[in-house]
């Protein structure tokens, strides 16, 4: 287990803590819905979704919260401005979680940072994200908007060293800052399975001593995306590979996760669950106790 040295910052994103020391918060769970392909999505394009299945997830989400104890938000994944403008307010009703604004385009992100400030929920968004070669219109706009959370990319696709991903980090919350944003949460961008992947690994305690912003990365697809896992294991025993990922990732001091598609928070939730409360358990040689009583920790054993 880690103890930083520098303060380990907490920001509060709607009714959610994330950050802090090893032990002190319960990992921050960020599960994808309205992502490209889902079934339940009749028209991207138009936002079009089945919306007792949404609400089926959502709901789910929310009952593994309670009984885990384990927070989360939904990275919600809109390919157009209409899609934003009826994806947003379905969540932002379903569930009081965060709310993710996640799209490939800056046309559509800051269309959706506009839908969220008209709906009054800047205090409950986090963008997604900020990088090197995010424009100056894109910063001004999320400032604009009142928006303060924002996923801050340490993606240097020219040098996926730990060097090059301090180095590229630098500008990236520079340009956060420039934003507005003043709680960045860190991902070391994990690259597809490849042999490099370790980097965005040990880059999580490397960036939490140096910054003490709240750290962690995708997970979701990672690990299944390999090919020697496709090849020989079956699906049904996927979510192990799934779930030994994470536990890596929260033992070396991840404050969040993204987990992947919301769908699979069945068995993601008590897994993490669990490794929240080893890391309370050994931390706590170490003076550092749970935050709230709603930690797993009070879950599991009280």
């Amino acid at each position: 287990m880690f103890k930083f040295n520098t303060e380990q910052k907490v920001y509060q994103i709607g009714k959610v803590q994330v950050g802090g020391q090893p032990g002190e918060l319960p990992t921050f769970l960020i599960g994808s819905i309205f992502w490209l392909g889902q079934k339940m999505v009749q028209d991207a394009n138009r936002g079009i979704f089945d919306a007792k299945e949404a609400e089926a997830i959502i709901n789910k989400m929310d009952t593994l919260r309670d009984l885990t104890g384990v927070p989360f938000a939904l990275d919600v994944v809109g390919t157009t401005e209409e899609a934003f403008s009826k994806y947003i307010p379905f969540v932002a009703d379903k569930t009081d979680a965060p709310i993710m604004l996640d799209a490939m385009s800056p046309k559509t992100r800051m269309a959706g940072a506009e839908i969220i400030k008209n709906a009054g929920l800047q205090d409950r968004c986090i963008y997604n994200s900020f990088y090197k070669g995010v424009s100056k219109a894109e910063a001004a706009k999320v400032k604009e908007c009142g928006i303060t959370a924002s996923i801050v990319l340490a993606d240097n696709p020219k040098d996926n060293s730990l060097e090059g991903k301090m180095q590229v980090l630098e500008e990236a919350l520079a340009l956060a800052k420039e934003g507005g944003i003043t709680k960045p949460l860190i991902d070391t961008a994990i690259p597809a399975f490849e042999p490099d992947m370790g980097t965005a690994v040990r880059a999580i305690p490397k960036i939490k001593e140096k910054y003490g912003h709240p750290t962690g990365l995708g997970t979701g697809n990672v690990v299944t995306t390999m090919g020697w896992v496709k090849a020989h294991v079956p699906k049904e025993f996927r979510f192990g590979t799934r779930t030994a990922t994470n536990a890596i990732m929260q033992t070396l001091g991840a404050n969040w996760l993204m987990f992947g598609p919301a769908e699979q928070s069945d068995f993601v939730f008590p897994a993490v669950a669990i490794v929240d409360t080893y890391i309370a358990s050994a931390m706590g040689d170490l003076d550092i106790r749970p935050l709230h009583e709603q930690h797993p920790i009070y879950k599991i054993f009280l």
